[in-house]
């Protein structure tokens, strides 16, 4: 999706002055935290879900999401200052709807796992180190998977797949768990289906992998809803981890209504992991601590904003406590508590992301040491950035996007031209590269080192004197792309020019 300027200028300042007031207006004390919105970054059609590593291995973290309406993968690559460059999409199916990352090879490359709801299966994409992958490998798992998690459930270190089979959100079953183990060289065993039995016409929105009891074996932990969101119905189930990657049903826990994600962290600092999950028909996060293994306290609730789709936990404001994220995605928002370490919390704000957010991510995106918040918004084909703190974003401005020359007899003023290339921002501008490429580029030349490896200064900028020296009586064609931080990168000059006669 292309925006202009002045639009993407609008939706910066909107974003931004939903989010600063929803801050200053939330209880005292919570203004510690300070999250700033930086432009959002276009992705595929209905991005679903997001992952984040550093894919091409420079040393800045990237961002992918899998988007059911454009049925790809967008790869977002980070320019180290919370800023991407321009999204580069690539096709893995029908529908996906989920994905995640890790090593599943053990080469030391960050490989991707989708799910590919329309072809009822789990593809498996092998990381080439620079951002790129291997053609996917298809392994069936059962109906509709829509959310994967992965960890080692079978005690031999390598990162296995669980999948939840819900019929693409209860629209056909049967309705199932797979659990997919890896053989350690990222190839997986054969689906072994769980919870095909009928549970009162509930399907799996979600599944953590996590030792619960402290016996060295994870616990899968799976979220329940029914096949229309606002009907009142739900439940969590435990599996507990028999060896080898075997499970058995061995609870379940009445949490809340239309549970969408759930995850668990030990809030309390009590030694043992609690549970969290985001009810949808209840607007709410419902946190039960554990006491001891498989016991709970009765559902506690944190009011988030509407229809909270996805969660995550991070300690945003580095006191050492948990704290919990939602994306909301009837609000268009994510919704922030810090924990206060005994299992409660306090409400940060809610903070305005793009239309329909449908998850939530944690990472530092500008490498100030501090956690940022990543939403994908399923409406706006996006994902929205808060960085933490005060943001110092790089903005470049062009003299031209386009650069002509036409002659029949070549003369002095016309066969050089000027772009200047400007920092409109309030962060360091820094050049990379500036390459010459194209059918006819060696038609045309830039003076060496103008501009390459430069950093502007909020004002400042650098020239880059063009020269046409065709030869031959025809037209010519090139283009200049010049690497950089500023967001939306690398830019994009065409140059043609002509020679008559």
């Amino acid at each position: 999706m292309k925006h202009s300027l002045d639009q993407l200028r609008q939706r910066l300042r909107l974003t931004l002055w939903v989010s600063v007031a929803l801050l200053v207006s939330g209880p005292a004390g919570a203004q510690n935290l300070v999250l700033t919105p930086v432009l959002p970054a276009d992705v595929g059609k209905n991005p679903e879900a997001l992952t984040v590593g550093d894919f091409n291995t420079d040393g800045w973290q990237d961002i992918a999401t899998v988007n059911s309406g454009s049925d790809d993968v967008t790869m977002l690559f980070g320019n180290g200052n919370g800023t991407f460059r321009s999204g580069i999409s690539f096709g893995v199916g029908r529908s996906p709807m989920f994905l995640t990352s890790g090593e599943f090879n053990q080469d030391g490359k960050l490989d991707l796992i989708v799910a590919e709801t329309g072809s009822d299966g789990i593809l498996v994409l092998f990381g080439k180190g620079n951002g790129f992958f291997e053609p996917p490998v298809f392994y069936p798992s059962g109906k509709g998977p829509t959310f994967v998690s992965v960890g080692d459930v079978d005690g031999d270190g390598d990162a296995d797949v669980v999948a939840t089979n819900s019929g693409r959100f209860g629209n056909y079953p049967p309705y199932s768990l797979s659990v997919m183990l890896n053989d350690g060289q990222g190839r997986l065993s054969a689906a072994k289906q769980y919870e095909v039995q009928d549970q009162h016409g509930l399907f799996p929105t979600g599944v953590s992998i996590a030792d619960l009891d402290g016996d060295g074996l994870p616990e899968l932990t799976v979220t329940w809803s029914q096949p229309s969101w606002r009907t009142p119905n739900g439940m969590v189930s435990v599996l507990k981890n028999q060896g080898q990657g075997d499970f058995v049903r061995s609870q379940d826990i009445e949490v809340g209504f239309t549970l969408s994600a759930v995850t668990q962290v030990d809030l309390d600092a009590d030694g043992h992991l609690d549970l969290i999950a985001a009810s949808l028909f209840t607007d709410s996060l419902k946190v039960l601590l554990q006491e001891a293994p498989g016991k709970y306290t009765k559902p506690a609730n944190l009011d988030v904003g509407f229809s909270p789709m996805s969660l995550a936990f991070h300690d945003l404001n580095a006191d050492g406590n948990w704290d919990l994220i939602a994306s909301n995605r009837a609000s268009n928002s994510a919704s922030i508590f810090l924990g206060r370490g005994d299992g409660s919390f306090q409400s940060a704000g809610h903070f305005a992301v793009g239309a329909t957010p449908t998850s939530v991510g944690v990472e530092d995106f500008n490498g100030d040491g501090l956690p940022d918040v990543v939403t994908t918004n399923g409406d706006s084909d996006d994902v929205s950035v808060l960085l933490s703190g005060k943001a110092m974003i790089p903005s470049i401005n062009l003299s031209t996007d386009a650069v002509q020359f036409a002659s029949t007899v070549l003369s002095s003023d016309e066969s050089e031209k000027l772009l200047t290339v400007s920092n409109v921002g309030l962060g360091a501008l820094k050049i990379y590269d500036v390459v010459l490429e194209g059918p006819d580029s060696q038609s045309f030349s830039i003076q060496d080192g103008a501009c390459s490896g430069m950093t502007l200064a909020t004002g400042n900028l650098c020239s880059l004197h063009i020269r046409f020296a065709g030869s031959e009586s025809r037209p010519h064609h090139a283009q200049l792309t010049i690497w950089d931080n500023a967001p939306g990168g690398p830019r994009i000059v065409s140059l043609s020019g002509e020679v008559k006669g």
